[in-house]
């Protein structure tokens, strides 16, 4: 599996409590054994209200969903809240997820993806998810144990999320 690393703040909106997703985690295995997804976990200094675990599967080059404010399957502009369909199909992430598309270089996705999505429920104190998991088995043997680290801090700014990463990294940030 393929792992990245970095931060995504997402502003504070007026209306709360409010909704983010945050994605671009696609879900690949490098050797082309199959994976099996045994669970997601992630860590949460500035707990949420809720986080759910969606998969959206696209079939075409469609771009992933880095962060966007909303939930599946319909997503806001922050410039004027219209509503907004990202391409693909979207279910909840469950358990015994098979892996089998192999990892491709970086931005070529011409036979699709599956994207991996956290969305983020938050009221004004916001919240942030600093670490996240991915424990798999290769080709079903539970001897062939791992876990991937998703290395992304995923902001959503509130009250108590003010110099959490950094000192600036939600002051004055608002979306619609």
């Amino acid at each position: 599996m393929r792992t990245g690393g970095g931060l995504v703040v997402m502003g504070d909106p007026e209306q709360k409590p409010w909704t983010g997703s945050f994605g671009s985690f696609f879900l690949c295995t490098e050797s082309g054994e199959a994976v099996t997804i045994r669970r997601i976990r992630h860590a949460a200094p500035v707990p949420p209200l809720d986080v759910a675990v969606q998969l959206r599967e696209v079939t075409t080059d469609a771009p992933g969903i880095i962060s966007a404010r909303g939930e599946p399957p319909e997503f806001f502009d922050p410039k004027d809240s219209s509503r907004h369909r990202m391409e693909g199909s979207y279910s909840a992430f469950r358990p015994g997820l098979r892996v089998t598309r192999h990892c491709g270089p970086p931005g070529a996705a011409e036979d699709g993806f599956t994207e991996l999505l956290f969305v983020v429920k938050v009221d004004s104190g916001g919240g942030v998810i600093d670490r996240a998991w991915i424990d798999y088995t290769v080709d079903g043997e539970p001897t062939r144990s791992y876990t991937t680290a998703i290395n992304w801090v995923m902001v959503l700014c509130g009250t108590e999320t003010r110099g959490i990463h950094d000192e600036d990294s939600c002051t004055d940030r608002t979306d619609g």
